[in-house]
């Protein structure tokens, strides 16, 4: 019964090997055939910088977001946004407190680093976004009343924004504009 036994558990043992090598061998087989472009030669060198560019854009537009959501300064923003996207976001920010709105809904987004040059003193990156703010509108702070525009037309646009990195890593955008001319 001994003899048995053992010879079960190695037959049982050589069943588990055979599947496992024939899933191991599907395994390594698929991602050689599916894959035809080269490993890491032609991958982005900037790849890495990219992501922080479009991490700090986020941020940025997220902050801005809640800025114009309270008609209150956020302070996160000025994590992000100096000079003349500060400037800018500030005196949107100061039109809503005069007209006693806030922003609701949200902007979907589509940001894309179109330009990098980390060789320059600071690094410098340009974010291109489609921002659509067709599910975003302006209402009454106190009401929550939607205010009518009088212009109507397409609600997606260019957002251009340029930053630099600063002497701590960070990156800060300068510059965000919306291209009232660039649909998208």
């Amino acid at each position: 019964m001994r003899r048995s036994a053992a010879g079960a558990g190695a037959t049982a043992l050589a069943a588990v090997l055979l599947v496992g090598c024939g899933s191991a061998e599907k395994d390594v087989a698929a991602p050689a055939s599916s894959s035809s472009a080269p490993a890491s030669p032609t991958a982005d060198p900037d790849a890495a910088a990219k992501r922080s560019v479009l991490r700090a854009y986020k941020e940025m537009t997220t902050a801005e977001a809640r800025t114009y959501a309270t008609a209150k300064l956020d302070p996160e923003l000025e994590k992000y946004a100096t000079h003349k996207a500060l400037s800018d976001i500030s005196a949107t920010l100061f039109y809503h407190q005069q007209q006693k709105t806030v922003m609701r809904g949200t902007v979907k987004r589509d940001p894309e680093v179109v330009k990098i040059d980390l060789d320059a003193d600071p690094a410098s990156a340009t974010v291109e976004d489609c921002a659509d703010s067709s599910r975003y509108d302006e209402v009454d702070a106190e009401t929550g009343e939607v205010i009518k525009k009088k212009t109507s037309g397409d609600r997606r646009h260019v957002m251009k924004a340029e930053a630099f990195q600063n002497k701590a890593g960070d990156w800060r955008f300068f510059t965000h504009t919306i291209e009232r001319d660039e649909t998208c």
